[in-house]
């Protein structure tokens, strides 16, 4: 109340004193050309609705992110893979997409994966893919020295 006061207060001031209209009076404050909070990307000339905000809100939180409207690559995302895709010989991948090691046997207790490392038996659950294949959401030299950890004879 007391801001809107003092600027009534320099409006009327101006007035008297044979300010023109539309003229700024000295001392009032001039916005500036940037939005409010400052965010000058991706302005559109309107406001984003609170659905499309909630999308892009959404999307930042489950790490997707928008990409060109123009573009056509479909997102390769991961998901779990199935008892049926799981097979002897199929290559394994970290998350990175670097290669693991190979599949050697499946049964219902998980496979069995081979790596330079020694071999480890993974939970079926434990396994995704993509379009490059099955993969693990681990790194190579994490997996590796878990796998050497693994197959490490006790002395």
């Amino acid at each position: 109340m007391l801001r809107i006061s003092s600027r009534l207060a320099i409006l009327a001031a101006s007035v008297l004193s044979g300010s023109s209209f539309g003229q700024i009076p000295a001392g009032v404050p001039t916005g500036s050309s940037a939005p409010p909070g400052g965010a000058t990307e991706r302005v559109t000339g309107r406001e984003a609705t609170i659905a499309e905000q909630v999308d892009e809100m959404n999307r930042h939180i489950n790490g997707d992110r928008v990409r060109g409207r123009n573009s056509s690559a479909p997102a390769d995302r991961a998901r779990a893979a199935t008892a049926a895709e799981i097979v002897a010989g199929a290559a394994v991948s970290d998350n990175a997409g670097v290669q693991l090691g190979t599949i050697e046997s499946v049964d219902a207790g998980g496979a069995v994966v081979l790596t330079a490392a020694g071999r480890a038996r993974i939970p079926l659950n434990a396994f995704g893919k993509n379009s490059h294949g099955l993969l693990l959401q681990t790194t190579k030299a994490q997996f590796e020295a878990t796998v050497a950890h693994a197959n490490a004879t006790p002395s």
